[in-house]
């Protein structure tokens, strides 16, 4: 079994040191390309207006260990799910598909009880992001259309 390798974030547009780009129905990795890699746990407001539930940028999130990669186009409507509690626990991974109903957390309240948390609406598990912030567990999820987004093989 190999080691689980993170999930990386190419946004259009930004520098970095490792580059993708997208050829046909593939993502390749490189020194040259129009999506630059950043930290994963960029502020949420740089990729998604918040207000109007859109795309402000195109951006691809890269699944190592499944070698796919998601293409989330500038304009597509994003669905933030939010999860802060004491404790977040049973979130999806990248790339699943969640149904309308589907629990896609459990939470543990700072009274102890255990809320689970469920999506409105079906769509693409995009983005899993995490605020790196004290005291609470703060995650929201980015869940796209699948008519939106876009499975692309990921070649190194």
């Amino acid at each position: 079994m190999s080691a689980y390798r993170f999930p990386r974030l190419f946004v259009k547009g930004k520098k970095g040191k490792e580059y993708a780009k997208v050829v046909g129905d593939e993502v390749v990795f490189g020194e040259e390309g129009e999506y630059g890699k950043v930290p994963y746990e960029i502020p949420l407001e740089e990729l998604v207006d918040l207000l109007e539930e859109r795309a402000k940028v195109s951006f691809i999130v890269h699944i190592p260990n499944e070698n796919k990669a998601i293409l989330v186009p500038e304009g597509a409507r994003v669905k933030v799910l939010r999860a802060v509690h004491t404790a977040v626990r049973g979130l999806p991974k990248e790339g699943e598909i969640l149904e309308e109903g589907d629990v896609y957390a459990t939470g543990l309240t700072g009274k102890g009880e255990i809320r689970k948390l469920r999506t409105l609406e079906r769509g693409l598990v995009a983005m899993v992001h995490w605020e790196p912030y004290g005291g609470k567990d703060v995650y929201h999820l980015l869940l796209v259309p699948e008519d939106q987004a876009r499975v692309l093989r990921a070649r190194s």
